[in-house]
């Protein structure tokens, strides 16, 4: 039976699992339903400052520049740098990829 979730079925949005990696608050990835041509500012406020500022560790103020960004594929990870003006698809985020993130050592 195919995925009622594929992204045919999608039109411009896709699923976008995000993986707050190493916080024992978030301990799994949460799934947001963003636009491809979304520019990263725009899903940072909309979508993940909201979500995220659950935890008290987190700073929105801060920006997403305290954290390494990765694209997760099993146990390979790809470094991205996030900019406001670049789209999710720009990123290279796919439907149902994960947008990874660390605390910056």
């Amino acid at each position: 039976m195919p995925s009622r979730w594929r992204q045919e079925l999608s039109g411009d949005d896709m699923l976008v699992m995000v993986w707050w990696r190493g916080n024992p608050w978030f301990v799994a990835a949460a799934c947001f339903r963003a636009p491809q041509a979304m520019p990263f500012g725009a899903f940072w406020e909309a979508l993940f400052v909201p979500y995220h500022e659950e935890d008290p560790g987190f700073d929105a103020s801060k920006g997403w520049e305290q954290f390494d960004w990765f694209l997760a594929a099993g146990p390979e990870h790809t470094p991205i740098t996030p900019a406001p003006d670049l789209t999710l698809a720009d990123l290279g985020v796919t439907h149902k990829g994960v947008l990874g993130f660390s605390a910056k050592e």
